[in-house]
């Protein structure tokens, strides 16, 4: 095999009260990389389109550090060096911030560069190693993005043992998203993080954490959506985002189920299971962020159920 594509969705880290631990991919939005194997040795990253501002060296971009990491990893279980290097084109398909755009490229190109090779290494070989290139650009190692980026659905993601576990998907659910004009680093929203929360704070997030795996494993959207209540991150995080509270109020006044901030932000999700409360909700949370001057973007879709997967040819927006 000389050349694949590959697509990685975007993805919602936490899903409010899950801070770190859970992680839901959604459908349409992605990231796709065009592998290509090359004689001499290395990664590099001949094309980047789709997004502003992303850098083309491979040891700065996630697509790139992924792909090494893969190499490297493929030549320690051959026991010799990689026969090639590879050649990367990465389109940005994530709009905005909080939708683990660093992520899908990560992921996409873990699984492209194992495929190119013989596809020796299981997603979740995958896994450490795409989270290796986030964890560079992010400055931890994060894996609420990068385990439903890769598995698809909403996943238990355990950043301490690195192990993600697939819970499933709920096909009614409808994920709601409003995406600000403004960007919100990773990096800085973690500083507004308490380093100390009180046990009402910790049981009340336990608690909704944990009803939010068994809405999954039941396939509950309402219990779902009702227990998206966060009182850990979201307080500290929400004046990071300009307009949040009336995004908030505005989504939830239309008939959602819950709503919070994706990630670690800007951009802000709601879930329902009615199409035309959707149109609602997304038409509110817009109004709430022009409110506060902040134009955004509304984006209605659903949970994605596969994760990252080759596509056959080549993207033709590339």
């Amino acid at each position: 095999m000389k050349k694949v594509t590959v697509f990685a969705p975007a993805s919602i880290g936490n899903i409010g009260p899950g801070f770190d631990l859970l992680g839901m991919a959604i459908a349409g939005m992605g990231d796709t990389v065009i592998a290509t194997r090359m004689p001499q040795a290395g990664v590099t990253i001949s094309k980047v389109t789709g997004g502003e501002g992303i850098p083309n060296r491979a040891d700065q971009n996630t697509a790139g550090i992924a792909a090494q990491a893969v190499l490297s990893e493929l030549k320690a279980k051959d026991g010799r060096p990689s026969p090639a290097g590879v050649a990367l084109i990465l389109h940005k398909g994530v709009l905005g911030t909080g939708l683990g755009s660093s992520a899908a490229s990560a992921v996409a190109a873990a699984f492209a560069v194992n495929l190119l090779f013989g596809n020796k290494l299981t997603k979740a070989e995958l896994i450490p190693l795409a989270a290796i290139a986030e964890s560079k650009v992010s400055g931890a190692f994060f894996l609420d993005n990068i385990g439903p980026s890769m598995m698809g659905g909403v996943t238990w993601n355990n950043p301490i043992t690195r192990e993600v576990v697939p819970l499933g998907c709920i096909e009614k659910a409808i994920v709601v998203i409003a995406v600000p004009d403004f960007s919100l680093l990773t990096r800085e929203s973690r500083k507004a993080l308490p380093a100390v929360i009180t046990m009402e704070q910790f049981i009340s997030n336990m608690a909704y954490a944990s009803m939010m795996a068994y809405a999954v494993a039941k396939k509950d959207v309402v219990r779902f959506g009702q227990s998206i209540h966060d009182i850990v991150a979201e307080p500290v995080r929400a004046p990071l985002i300009k307009g949040f509270d009336a995004v908030k109020k505005g989504a939830m006044e239309a008939g959602a189920m819950g709503c919070s901030i994706s990630g670690a932000g800007a951009s802000v999700f709601a879930i329902t299971d009615d199409s035309k409360k959707a149109k609602k909700i997304g038409a509110a949370m817009l109004a709430g962020f022009r409110q506060h001057g902040v134009t955004a973007k509304q984006i209605t879709t659903t949970i994605d159920k596969r994760g990252v997967r080759p596509l056959r040819g080549v993207c033709k927006i590339l």
